[in-house]
């Protein structure tokens, strides 16, 4: 057997420009290469060509990206951020994980997501969800 690894997610969106100023200002992406009606998108911290393509065109339907945030501190920037640009977003406490939920302007649900496994939180989830304040 072979191992393999999630490389990168391609979207088609609606409108290009909006998609790809939600992920590099509430994202922190960096735009990394334009041609035709995609750009390609990249994490900062990584070191691959690029994580997230975005094609203008129509969505082919929603679908759920998660992003991860290495400390408690960095979850708190992301929810003081969002909240100061007064965009929809809920919090949610997922045992495994501290979640804040938002949506791109296509509809996809982006999770900013805190791993708590080694810091307090359950070893595994098992569906269930409640409100974090």
């Amino acid at each position: 057997m072979y191992t393999t690894r999630l490389a990168y997610v391609h979207l088609k969106v609606r409108q290009l420009e909006a998609a790809v100023t939600f992920y590099t200002r509430f994202l922190d992406l960096q735009l990394c290469e334009r041609f035709d009606k995609t750009s390609l998108l990249v994490s900062s911290e990584s070191e691959t060509h690029f994580e997230l393509a975005l094609t203008e065109g129509e969505p082919a339907g929603p679908v759920t990206l998660g992003f991860a945030v290495a400390t408690p501190e960095d979850f708190e920037a992301a929810r003081r951020f969002v909240e100061l640009e007064g965009v929809r977003h809920g919090l949610e406490d997922r045992g495994i994980a501290w979640v804040l939920c938002l949506q791109d302007p296509d509809g996809n649900t982006v999770e900013v997501f805190l791993d708590r496994r080694k810091s307090g939180g359950s070893a595994f989830w098992r569906g269930e969800t409640a409100q974090l304040t």
